[in-house]
C-alpha cells in the first residue's frame, strides 16, 4: 500500500484548531501521520466498538495501576509520587524529585458524570466529522437536538461551522480518539489503561453511543469510575510527560518507546477530568 505522509503542526497544548506555521519554537510539534496509520484507525472507529487493550506481554507488564497503587485506603499525595516514580524508574523511564505532587483526596476536584458522558458523545461526533462519516452539519443538529451543544466547546465550534475543514485540521482532530479513550476508561467502561506506547485499539468494546439515535439513555446510565484510579493515572501521565518532554529538549530517546502523542492526549484528558482548568479549550498539559 502506498504510504503518504501528512505534517501536522501543533501549537502549544490546547490550540487543537487553530494550524501554526513551521518555527523554532521548543512549543511548536511535528505530527507525522501516515496514510496507513489514519486508515487503520478509521477502520477501528467505524466498527463502533471502544478501546481495547494491547495483549502482548509487554503491554500486560506496563498496564499500569491496578498493581502499581494499594486500594485498601485513599492515598496522600507523597504516597501516590513515591509509588509513581518508582514504577517509572523500575521500567527505565526518568523522574524528576521536586516536580510537584498531584493534588490528592482531601483537595481534588472531578467532573460531574453527567458532563463526561455528554463530553464522550461529543468527541465521538468529532471523530466522525473528521473521517468523513457525518458531515458537520448532521452533527450540529444532533447536538442540538439531543441538548448537547453547550457540552461543545468554542474551539470544537469553529471546527464544525467553518465551510470546509483541512486535512490537518483533521488529522488533529483524529487524535481525541486518545482522550476519548480516557473518557470511556473513566466511565467504566474497561479496566485500565496500558502504557502510553501504542495507540489505542477499538476492537473489542461494545458499548459507544449509537449516533442514530437519543444518547440520553447511555448518559443517565454512564457512572463515573473510583476517584483514587483517576488521580493515579493522572500523577503517571505528569510524570510521564515531564520525562518525554524534558528528552525531547534535551535532544535525548524518548524513553520507554513511549508515544508522546498518546501522552499530550492523554494527559489532556485527565487534567480536564480532574479540573486543572474550568473549560476544555483552557486545559493546558504542564509538567
Amino acid at each position: 500500500m502506498e504510504t503518504q505522509s501528512f505534517v501536522v503542526l501543533r501549537e502549544g497544548t490546547a490550540d487543537w484548531v487553530k494550524m501554526g506555521d513551521s518555527d523554532n519554537s521548543m512549543t511548536t510539534r511535528c505530527r507525522y501521520i501516515t496514510k496507513g496509520i489514519t486508515i487503520a484507525i478509521l477502520t477501528s472507529i467505524l466498527s463502533f466498538f471502544g478501546c481495547g487493550q494491547q495483549s502482548n506481554s509487554n503491554m500486560e507488564k506496563l498496564s499500569v495501576t491496578q498493581t502499581i497503587y494499594p486500594t485498601d485506603h485513599k492515598l496522600t499525595m507523597q504516597e501516590r509520587k513515591d509509588l509513581t516514580n518508582k514504577f517509572l524508574k523500575q521500567n527505565g523511564v526518568p523522574t524528576l524529585d521536586h516536580l510537584p505532587f498531584v493534588e490528592d483526596y482531601t483537595v481534588a476536584r472531578f467532573r460531574d458524570q453527567k458532563e463526561v458522558a455528554c463530553k464522550v458523545v461529543v468527541v465521538y461526533g468529532l471523530l466522525h466529522v473528521a473521517y468523513n462519516e457525518k458531515t458537520a452539519e448532521e452533527m450540529i443538529a444532533y447536538y442540538k437536538k439531543y441538548n448537547l451543544w453547550d457540552y461543545v466547546s468554542p474551539k470544537e465550534r469553529m471546527y464544525l461551522e467553518k465551510p470546509t475543514r483541512t486535512q490537518e485540521e483533521n488529522n488533529l482532530v483524529s487524535w481525541r480518539i486518545e482522550c476519548l479513550n480516557v473518557l470511556l476508561w473513566s466511565l467504566r467502561h474497561f479496566n485500565t489503561l496500558p502504557f502510553p506506547i501504542e495507540m489505542c485499539n477499538f476492537s473489542d468494546y461494545k458499548n459507544l453511543p449509537n449516533l442514530e439515535n437519543d444518547p440520553t439513555e447511555w448518559i443517565s446510565n454512564s457512572k463515573l469510575r473510583n476517584t483514587e484510579d483517576i488521580l493515579n493515572e493522572t500523577d503517571m501521565i505528569y510524570r510521564i510527560h515531564w520525562a518525554v518532554r524534558d528528552a525531547s529538549l534535551n535532544g535525548r530517546p524518548i524513553p520507554a518507546n513511549i508515544n508522546q502523542d498518546i501522552v499530550m492526549e492523554r494527559h489532556f484528558a485527565l487534567n480536564w477530568l480532574v479540573m486543572y482548568a474550568d473549560e476544555w479549550d483552557e486545559v493546558t498539559t504542564d509538567t
